[in-house]
C-alpha cells in the first residue's frame, strides 16, 4: 500500500511540476490541459485522474508551495527570540525558495494578479495564513518594547506583503529585454536585506 501511495504522490508532484512549467511559459490563460499533460509525460486522460480541471490545478499548485514556503518560516522562527531576525528569516526564507525556483516566482507574481480564481478559494486561507505569522511578529515586538506602541499591526502587515510582492515583480521583470538594455542588474538578496532594513527602523519605537 505504501508503495502505491508514493506511486501517486509521485505522479501527482510529477503533474504540478509539469504544469509550473507551462504556466510559467505561456500563461494560465494560454495553457492548454493537453500542454501541461505532454510535458509531464502523461496521456491527458491520467492528468484527470488527478485533477479535474486546469483551475484545481492551478489552485492545487498555488496551495502546495505556500505550504511549504509557511510550513519552512515557522521551523524557523519558532527557533528565533528577537521579531527583527524572525522578519528576516521570513524575507530569507521567500527569496530561497522563489531563487531555487523562478517559475514558481513568476506564476505567483503574473497569473495571481490577473486571476479570480484564488479571491473565491480555499486557497486565499494560505496568504491569510502567511499575513497572520507576519503580523504575530509584529504583535510580538510590539509587547517587548521594540516596535512602535501605536504600530497598527494589521496595516502594517500588509505593507510588508505588499512591498514584498513589489520587490518580487522588479526581479521578475529585471531580466525582460527592456530592463537588460538598461543593463540593470538586480539583487534579489540585497533588496530582501534593504526592504528588512526600512521596516525595521520605521517599526521600531523611540528610545529612552
Amino acid at each position: 500500500m505504501k508503495i502505491f501511495n508514493k506511486k501517486i504522490n509521485d505522479k501527482r508532484s510529477l503533474i504540478l511540476d509539469a504544469a509550473l512549467r507551462t504556466f510559467a511559459k505561456r500563461g494560465y490563460s494560454d495553457t492548454k490541459v493537453a500542454e501541461i499533460a505532454a510535458e509531464a509525460g502523461v496521456a491527458e486522460g491520467t492528468l484527470y485522474n488527478y485533477f479535474q480541471s486546469k483551475e484545481e490545478l492551478l489552485l492545487a499548485l498555488f496551495d502546495e508551495k505556500w505550504n511549504i514556503i509557511i510550513n519552512d518560516i515557522r521551523k524557523k522562527i519558532d527557533r528565533i527570540e528577537d521579531p527583527n531576525d524572525k522578519l528576516k528569516a521570513i524575507f530569507t526564507s521567500i527569496v530561497s525558495m522563489f531563487r531555487k525556483n523562478r517559475h514558481l516566482a513568476e506564476l505567483f507574481m503574473i497569473d495571481m494578479k490577473q486571476s479570480n480564481i484564488f479571491l473565491n478559494n480555499y486557497t486565499i486561507n494560505r496568504i491569510v495564513e502567511f499575513l497572520d505569522i507576519i503580523e504575530s511578529v509584529l504583535i510580538e515586538g510590539k509587547n517587548k518594547g521594540l516596535y512602535k506602541k501605536n504600530l497598527d499591526t494589521r496595516v502594517a502587515r500588509m505593507i510588508i506583503f505588499g512591498a514584498a510582492q513589489g520587490i518580487l515583480l522588479s526581479w521578475v521583470l529585471s531580466e525582460s529585454k527592456a530592463e537588460k538594455s538598461r543593463a540593470f542588474k538586480f539583487s534579489l538578496f540585497s533588496a530582501a536585506k534593504t526592504l528588512k532594513d526600512i521596516f525595521k527602523s520605521g517599526l521600531i519605537g523611540e528610545r529612552k
